[in-house]
């Protein structure tokens, strides 16, 4: 029979590149606005972040200071105390490893602030300083070693910034 004719000239699209152009236009709209709402919980979300390793790191910064002074303190008890002082002080790098742990598990991998192998020796090196302590030997090397790592460490923690 008879063909349907329809007449393409410079002014007019066929239907089906209208179709086309409607289908595109739709998309485009549809993905911009999905990238606005992406962007809308995104941020706020990085900022979140940034204020929590903030958090984090001022908090580290508190446990060491504390740590130092206490430690700094023990020279002055000669012994009379040293065993209670340690043990503030093995709570604070404790808070300080927990902070760690802490930041790991929500930041993942690259929330790491300190290695945690550091941490360990710290805590080694407290546990020695009692040990001799318990026993009546002379503490004043230990206590030296304490002092320094603890120094080192602070410096870490405030380099985080």
């Amino acid at each position: 029979m008879y063909r349907r004719y329809t007449q393409v000239n410079e002014t007019s699209m066929p239907v089906s590149q209208v179709r086309r152009n409607r289908f595109r236009n739709i998309a485009i709209l549809v993905l911009a606005a999905a990238l606005i709402a992406v962007t809308a919980v995104a941020v706020p979300a990085v900022q979140r972040q940034s204020g929590a390793r903030a958090l984090y790191i001022q908090r580290m910064q508190n446990e060491i200071a504390t740590a130092v002074r206490l430690t700094t303190g023990l020279s002055r008890n000669a012994g009379a105390s040293s065993a209670a002082i340690l043990a503030q002080v093995r709570s604070c790098i404790y808070s300080i490893s927990t902070v760690n742990e802490i930041s790991i598990g929500v930041e993942g991998a690259q929330g790491r602030l300190l290695e945690e192998t550091e941490l360990t020796s710290l805590q080694g090196s407290i546990d020695n300083f009692l040990q001799y302590l318990t026993t009546g030997m002379d503490t004043g090397e230990y206590q030296t070693n304490l002092q320094n790592a603890l120094d080192a460490l602070q410096i870490r923690i405030n380099a985080l910034n």
